[in-house]
């Protein structure tokens, strides 16, 4: 029996407790003309969040329009990850990599590049976090952005907060979202990277993605906070 199918049980019961949180929010999504413009046109796009701000982010792609790909780790509680987003229907490419070789290198990372690429060819979207563990949170690494470069996709940075949610006093500050409150998806601006790209540019991609990513969580929690 894979790992998977080991979790599968724990697993269908923390989606169904996703889908029980995702209804009992009210729910605003701004900037949602960005995603919707590339699903309409067949497009495909980088989906890019923080390690911490994940659980209510799967129920806002339109599957109906595009095929997701995930980027999940193979180790730690990867495993358990893929099962749960196995049952929004989002598929996997397994492998991560740490922050600064983000996906690219470490534990099989540089056949998840390859597989991400052959996704975003192919005309789906993939979904990986800019941040890795072991941390620091909330620091981008240079994966998503490598990924950018080669394939030529644009990077669209996306969070998501609740109202009502605890957060984890852990390396990313991992929150989880509770039911009865409002809830907010915020979508930033597409980032492209050229594909001659100097490394002082590739460096300033990078802080850009950081510095949009940092201000779409700012503003989904804003916006949930301060009503």
């Amino acid at each position: 029996m894979s790992k998977i199918k080991f979790f599968h049980p724990i697993s269908f019961i923390f989606f169904i407790f996703l889908k029980f949180v995702r209804l009992t929010n009210k729910w605003e999504y701004y900037n949602y003309d960005i995603p919707k413009d590339y699903w309409n046109k067949k497009k495909p796009f980088i989906w890019v969040h923080w390690h911490g701000q994940s659980l209510m982010l799967p129920d806002s792609w339109d599957y109906k329009r595009q095929d997701l790909f995930a980027l999940v780790s193979r180790h730690g509680d990867g495993n358990f990850i893929g099962s749960v987003l196995s049952h929004f229907g989002i598929k996997l490419v397994r492998g991560a990599g740490n922050p600064k070789k983000l996906g690219v290198k470490e534990k099989g990372g540089a056949m998840a590049l390859r597989s991400m690429l052959r996704v975003l060819k192919s005309g789906h979207s993939v979904c990986l976090t800019a941040d890795q563990p072991p941390g620091p949170g909330k620091i981008s690494g240079f994966g998503v952005i490598t990924l950018a470069r080669i394939s030529g996709v644009p990077i669209i940075p996306v969070a998501a907060s609740t109202s009502r949610r605890y957060e984890l006093s852990n390396w990313d500050k991992f929150s989880i979202n509770l039911p009865f409150g409002r809830g907010s998806v915020v979508w930033g601006e597409p980032i492209f990277i050229d594909s001659r790209a100097s490394k002082r540019e590739i460096e300033e991609k990078r802080q850009l993605l950081e510095k949009k990513l940092l201000e779409t969580f700012e503003d989904s929690k804003d916006k949930v906070d301060n009503e």
